[in-house]
C-alpha cells in the first residue's frame, strides 16, 4: 500500500506510466489464461498487444477519448441490467475464444487508458486518482464488513455467492461519509454532482467484482492468477477498477466538474 501510494502521489509521470504497464500486462496475461490461452508465450504475446493498443489510445485527441469513455459507460450500464436480469444467460451464453480474448483487450486497455487520463489529463489528477483508488477501498472494505455482519439477500448468487444486497448498501454509505470527508480537498465546480456521481462510480464498482467472478466462474477458476501468494492474481485486486476506473473517467469528462 505504501508503493502505491508513492506512486499515485509522488512518482514523475514516466515512472507511474511504468508502473501502471506493469500491472496491467501481468493482468492481460492474467486475462489470456481466462481466454483460454494456455502457453505462456501465447498469453505474454495478448499482453503486449493490449499494452500496445493502450498506449495508441492514450496518445488520442481529447474527442476520441470522450467517445471512448462514453462507450465504456454505456458498456458497463448494460451489464449491470444484464446481471440485474439475465445472470443465468451471462453464466452460460457460449463465448467463443476469440471473442473473450477482444472483452478482455477492450476491457483491460480501458483499464489502463483511464488511469492514466485520470492522474494527467487534469490539473488535481494526482489527487483525483488517489480519490478514486479510496473510494473504492472505501466500497469494497464497507461492503465486506456490512455483509459479513448484516448479509442475508444475496446479490447475484449465481455469479458470486458471497455478495450481497446488505453489503453494497454498507459499501455505498461508507463511500458517502467517505466522499463528504474527502470531497472539500478537491475544488470541484459542483460539490453535492461530485459526491453523486461518486456513489454511483462506487455502486459500478462492485460490477466490476462480479464481471471478473462472472469469467472466472465461466471457466472455472479459483483465481486470476497466483501472482500474489495468498491474494491470487492481478486482475483479483483490480477488479473493481476495470469498472469504476472508466466510469470514473466518464462522468469527469461528462460532468465538465475539473479542469
Amino acid at each position: 500500500m505504501p508503493v502505491v501510494v508513492w506512486v499515485v502521489l509522488f512518482s514523475p509521470e514516466s515512472v507511474f506510466l511504468f508502473v501502471l504497464s506493469a500491472i496491467i500486462a501481468v493482468g492481460a496475461y492474467e486475462w489470456g489464461g481466462l481466454s483460454g490461452f494456455n502457453c505462456p508465450i501465447k498469453k505474454s504475446a495478448f499482453a503486449l498487444i493490449v499494452l500496445a493498443i493502450g498506449h495508441t489510445v492514450n496518445g488520442l485527441d481529447s474527442n476520441a477519448l470522450y467517445l471512448l469513455s462514453s462507450a465504456s459507460l454505456v458498456f458497463w450500464i448494460i451489464f449491470i441490467a444484464l446481471v440485474i436480469a439475465k445472470p443465468n444467460y451471462l453464466l452460460k451464453a457460449p463465448l467463443s475464444q476469440p471473442l473473450v480474448a477482444l472483452l478482455g483487450i477492450v476491457v483491460v486497455c480501458l483499464t489502463f487508458v483511464a488511469l492514466f487520463q485520470i492522474r494527467t489529463s487534469y490539473e488535481q489528477g494526482v489527487a483525483l486518482l488517489m480519490y478514486l483508488l479510496l473510494l473504492v477501498w472505501a466500497a469494497d472494505s464497507g461492503a465486506y464488513f456490512a455483509g459479513h455482519f448484516f448479509g442475508k439477500n444475496k446479490l447475484s448468487p449465481v455469479i458470486s455467492p458471497s455478495k450481497s444486497i446488505e453489503g453494497v448498501i454498507g459499501g455505498l454509505l461508507t463511500c458517502l461519509v467517505f466522499a463528504f470527508a474527502g470531497g472539500p480537498f478537491l475544488i470541484a465546480e459542483d460539490r453535492f454532482l461530485f459526491i453523486v456521481l461518486s456513489l454511483f462510480v462506487a455502486f459500478v464498482s462492485v460490477y466490476g467484482d462480479l464481471f471478473e467472478s462472472l469469467m472466472k466462474r465461466r471457466v472455472n477458476f479459483k483465481d486470476s492468477g497466483s501472482i500474489l501468494p495468498g491474494h491470487g492474481g492481478v486482475l483479483d485486486r483490480i477488479d473493481s477498477l476495470i469498472a469504476a476506473a472508466p466510469v470514473f473517467l466518464a462522468c469527469l469528462m461528462l460532468s465538465g466538474l475539473f479542469k
